[in-house]
């Protein structure tokens, strides 16, 4: 990349990425936009003005209630070992100088009718 001068200038992996990311979301707000034309266009031909604005009405009505789009990022966790099956080996925790226990519980058949269902 150069700069006005024309000196080339050094860009940074993270300023790549920004450009990148800004670039991936100009091409989703591209497509979304052709997308919901097509919806419109597609009301239009179905039902007229009339469908036409019902598809724009529903589109508005969907981005209303789904609200804006969440930057949810994914979370890793990592752990030193397997986790503890508290359901058939119970709890013992020790936390500073408190230590709670707990056995675990003991296991019930499960509710429900043991007959066998006729066959249709």
């Amino acid at each position: 990349m150069q700069s006005d001068s024309g000196e080339p200038v050094e860009t940074s992996a993270d300023d790549a990425s920004a450009r990148a990311h800004e670039q991936m979301l100009r091409d989703h707000e591209a497509r979304l936009a052709e997308q919901r034309s097509s919806a419109i266009e597609a009301g239009r031909r179905k039902g007229g003005v009339a469908g036409a604005a019902m598809a724009g009405a529903m589109m508005a009505v969907a981005e209303i209630y789904e609200g804006p789009p969440k930057e949810d990022a994914p979370v890793t966790v990592e752990a030193s070992s397997d986790p503890t099956d508290i359901d058939r080996d119970g709890v013992d925790v020790s936390v500073g100088e408190v230590d709670v226990s707990a056995p675990a519980l003991q296991r019930i058949d499960p509710v429900g009718d043991d007959r066998k269902r006729p066959q249709l």
